[in-house]
């Protein structure tokens, strides 16, 4: 090859090892906060229009399958760190804007963060709504800096030769958003009478109100009302976690590669987070814990990704360690985190025998979230390809209602915005999870948690890091195209019960 691709290999290694650790540094609270600008300076060379072409002209005069996967991988990486790069700047401005905003609420001045730790923990249905409404007036002063980043990634989304910043999104991406979007649609449309029902009585019960009085203020305290805390106390996670991970049999062949920071100090974020440094060396997980089931689901999902890292083969090149389709990672992080709706699990580790209404809530919520996921990227499909913002709140507020079943305030579409490509990667991500788990029942029985033939089919996958994307995963495992019948299956069932 004329081009030397191994030194953009190591650049490439050495930027995400940078970017990473100084994420890990500020979510930990060992930083005050992110230097983005700076990380995306030392290494603005090989993000270069310049650096784009080359790969792009190397990758077209390539004839090996192999190796224009490896260029193609590199160039699509290329192209979504310059769109980053020319976010940076705004990125900071917008984090240090939003954190320095205060919303005053019974003689408290609050953070984002607290009103949000505020809104799961009010019993009162009229404050949370209140409470959200000056949520919502605050999210709004920093609409100006977000509609900017919007603005920017079009132009530079253009600059790179693409209709609109979709477009650039699909190429990155390699997924056509509407036509995923259509068919999980379709999928879901047969569900929608039954979810609505279960929703309605569910809000009812659970918030003692009026359905039509609830909307997305009101979706915190909801899951904490169905959440078993006194069963998922946080006293228990790491032990039930390492337990579960020790009964599967998937521990890394390096102890010390995965580290798991649950201890409170100040500065840290109450975020939860999975942060690979260096795969497979070097892989943080980052989490205030606190009592309930999505705590224990949260802790599974993120060891899922960190156990995916940490078995990836060293051996491989940096294209197939580092970068991929997130979908695949997020597969394996569902696939740990289902075990909160395990019914032999549940009794199993936590001796939780009477789980019948908490798997009946799951289900539900489960695909609330897949319905909220949806509608943020309907959300995106339709921004970036708009010409102009006029309408964009009303707009959100209706797609979101349409999908969700719940009202949501119209300020908050420029940050629910932020999520719309991620919620296709966790959409592909429940698809290939559920094809997955089906086809390790099948194959290695109903009790595959305890199978070590089923360990080493998923270390054997792990091996190959991000090689594949999630629909190649399935294909090259004899489970067929991705598709959402399994994930909608599986969710009809749980809304029988």
């Amino acid at each position: 090859m004329s081009l030397n691709i191994d030194n953009y290999r190591s650049r490439l290694e050495q930027f995400e090892e940078e970017l990473n650790r100084q994420l890990y540094h500020f979510y930990a609270g060992f930083a005050p906060r992110l230097d983005l600008v700076r990380c995306y300076s030392n290494h603005s060379d090989i993000f270069s229009l310049d650096s784009i072409r080359d790969i792009e002209s190397e990758y077209n005069n390539e004839s090996f399958d192999s190796r224009r996967k490896s260029l193609r991988k590199i160039r699509d990486f290329l192209i979504d760190q310059h769109l980053d790069a020319r976010l940076a700047p705004l990125a900071e401005e917008t984090f240090d804007f939003e954190a320095q905003q205060r919303i005053v609420w019974e003689g408290q001045e609050l953070s984002f963060l607290q009103a949000s730790l505020f809104l799961k923990k009010e019993s009162d249905g009229f404050k949370r709504r209140n409470l959200s409404e000056r949520y919502a007036r605050q999210i709004q002063k920093s609409e100006s800096l977000r509609i900017e980043s919007v603005l920017r990634l079009q132009s530079a989304a253009s600059g790179l030769g693409f209709k609109h910043y979709a477009q650039a999104r699909e190429r990155i991406g390699g997924v056509e958003y509407r036509k995923l979007l259509d068919s999980l649609d379709a999928a879901l449309q047969p569900l929608e009478d039954k979810y609505m029902e279960r929703l309605r009585e569910s809000f009812e019960i659970s918030l003692g109100r009026p359905f039509q009085e609830s909307g997305s203020w009101d979706i915190a305290y909801w899951e904490m009302m169905n959440d078993a805390g006194q069963v998922f106390s946080k006293d228990k996670l790491l032990p039930i976690v390492q337990a579960t991970v020790l009964e599967l049999g998937i521990l890394p062949e390096r102890p010390d590669s995965v580290s798991i920071d649950l201890d409170s100090r100040e500065g840290k974020k109450a975020g939860k987070l999975c942060i690979p440094i260096r795969i497979p060396h070097e892989i943080k997980i980052v989490m205030l814990p606190e009592n309930g089931a999505a705590q224990y689901g949260t802790l599974l999902h993120e060891i899922g990704h960190a156990y995916h890292f940490a078995w990836t083969s060293a051996s491989l090149p940096v294209e197939h360690r580092i970068i991929g389709d997130r979908a695949l990672s997020e597969s394996y992080a569902f696939l740990l985190e289902h075990f909160i709706r395990d019914r032999e699990w549940l009794a199993r580790m936590l001796s939780f025998i009477n789980s019948k209404e908490f798997l009946r809530f799951q289900a539900l919520y489960r695909l609330f979230l897949i319905k909220r996921c949806a509608g943020r990227l309907r959300l995106s499909i339709d921004v970036f390809e708009r010409e102009a913002f006029a309408g964009m709140p009303e707009i959100y507020s209706e797609t979101m209602k349409s999908y969700t079943g719940l009202a949501h305030q119209p300020e908050f579409w420029i940050q629910d915005l932020a999520d719309g490509y991620y919620s296709a990667d966790y959409l592909r991500g429940w698809m290939c999870e559920s094809m997955l788990r089906e086809y390790l029942q099948t194959r290695f029985g109903n009790s595959w948690i305890m199978s070590r033939a089923a360990a080493g089919f998923l270390k054997e996958i792990w091996e190959t890091g991000q090689l594949y994307r999630a629909d190649e995963l399935c294909r090259e495992i004899g489970i067929g195209d991705l598709n959402p019948q399994a994930l909608v299956d599986e969710i009809a069932e749980g809304l029988k019960s």
